[in-house]
């Protein structure tokens, strides 16, 4: 078993339990305060943090079952939108968010696990696969994922009034301060995406001099 596919495969188990147990605790926090099951699971899709584990989590798990596919979730630009979304993930809670609250018990270990472990892991991931794949307009095509969570979020805060981040939250905000902020995190998000593509390419070139030095 290669070292990717292993890390797969850690990858793919651990963000299934991440995922498993936040559910289980926004079902029963909200439960207790009145809400149904089909409440909880909407306000469960609401984020983009777990949406995104999602997305990582089942290109994981397909590379663990599929590790020489390179084609749909496994292609070069949809690995990397996966890397790149979970990184940013990472980044923007760091940031910005994690010093707004203070999570304790089963609660602290989700939020590690979404926030932290799957995203350095999916890096780990990431860097172990085969390179070379990659145009820089694939840096492009990763905005495609952060560009779809922002028409959602606003649609279906229009329906429920609940915006999962407060620099989306036109409630708190003008439209022009929102755009703002979604047109300055897209941008950040792009730039790193064609940093890793960059990245892509410097490994692919180390790959094949290593290559061409064995030969």
């Amino acid at each position: 078993m290669t070292p990717a596919r292993v890390v797969a495969t850690l990858g793919a188990l651990i963000g299934v339990a991440g995922l498993g147990l936040q559910y289980f605790l926004i079902v029963r926090n909200m439960g207790a305060e009145g809400a149904t099951p089909l409440e909880a699971t909407s306000r469960y899709f609401a984020y983009f943090t777990i949406l995104t584990n999602t997305f990582v989590t089942l290109v994981m798990a397909r590379a663990a079952l599929k590790p020489e596919s390179r084609v749909g979730l496994n292609s070069p630009r949809g690995e990397l939108m996966a890397t790149v979304s979970i990184l940013f993930v990472f980044a923007v809670y760091n940031l910005l968010l994690a010093s707004r609250w203070d999570p304790q018990g089963a609660q602290k270990v989700a939020d590690v696990i979404v926030h932290q472990i799957v995203p350095l892991t999916t890096a780990l991931f990431w860097i172990l696969r085969p390179h070379g794949g990659l145009t820089w307009r694939g840096a492009l095509f990763c905005a495609l994922w952060p560009t779809a969570y922002t028409v959602y979020a606003l649609v279906r805060g229009q329906f429920d009034g609940f915006y999962a981040y407060y620099f989306m939250d036109p409630s708190a905000m003008s439209w022009g301060a929102l755009a703002l902020n979604v047109a300055g995190l897209c941008a950040a998000f792009v730039a790193f995406a064609f940093l890793l593509v960059g990245v892509d390419h410097a490994l692919a070139k180390r790959a094949g001099a290593a290559a061409a030095a064995q030969a």
